[in-house]
């Protein structure tokens, strides 16, 4: 089994919760840049898990380390002016931004570890 499908399953769940918490109030603000860095972070999970698939991902390998690092980025600014803004449902968004992040930064380390530690690289 590819160490990413896990990372892939847990981030698409949270996309998808954070998604359906948005669309009940249909506010967006900078709660739908975290939901879009969630989905972002997703995609390249899902690229890194089907990476067999598409083999000429790891020409634009370093594109891809950029949008992930972006898209974590983007869930940290939501994290943040979510937890400072006193809205509904803010429990909830916060801590789908928190486990987006921490789900992509133990992605990140995985992937890190395989390039540095596996014979063939990444």
């Amino acid at each position: 089994m590819n160490p990413f499908l896990a990372y892939f399953i847990v981030s698409f769940v949270v996309a998808v919760v954070w998604t359906i918490l948005l669309l009940s109030p249909k506010r967006w603000d900078l709660r739908s840049v975290g939901l879009a860095g969630a989905w972002i972070a997703t995609v390249v999970l899902a690229s890194l898990w089907q990476a067999a698939a598409i083999s000429w991902l790891w020409n634009f390998l370093q594109l891809v380390l950029l949008v992930w690092l972006i898209a974590m980025m983007l869930l940290v600014i939501a994290a943040g002016a979510t937890w400072g803004a006193k809205q509904p449902l803010r429990v909830p968004i916060v801590s789908c931004a928190l486990i987006g992040v921490v789900v992509n930064v133990a992605a990140v380390l995985h992937f890190l570890w395989i390039a540095t530690v596996s014979p063939g690289g990444v």
